[in-house]
């Protein structure tokens, strides 16, 4: 076998194995985040942990959580309804 073909062999093992460990690490490290939280979250919550997770910021922090209310309350704002007419709404 020739001597570049021994090397990209190496290489995409290498590659697999590093993807291999990234995902585990991920993976419990969201496990840990995901333990003491409560209720459903969206797909995209779940991503933004996950980002945050990777870019070694802290996954609950307060700018976090600002951010995500800012996001919920542009998205009712967008709607064109507010939480208060959805309050006088319910029975």
């Amino acid at each position: 076998m020739k001597k570049s073909a021994k090397v990209i062999i190496v290489a995409g093992i290498c590659a697999a194995v590093i993807t291999g460990g990234l995902a585990i690490f991920v993976h419990f490290k969201l496990s840990d985040v995901e333990k003491n939280e409560t209720g459903q979250e969206s797909a995209e919550q779940v991503a933004k942990e996950a980002q945050d997770v990777l870019s070694g910021k802290e996954p609950h922090s307060e700018q976090n959580e600002t951010a995500r209310v800012e996001e919920k309350t542009k998205t009712i704002s967008e709607e064109g309804e507010s939480a208060e007419q959805r309050a006088k709404e319910l029975p």
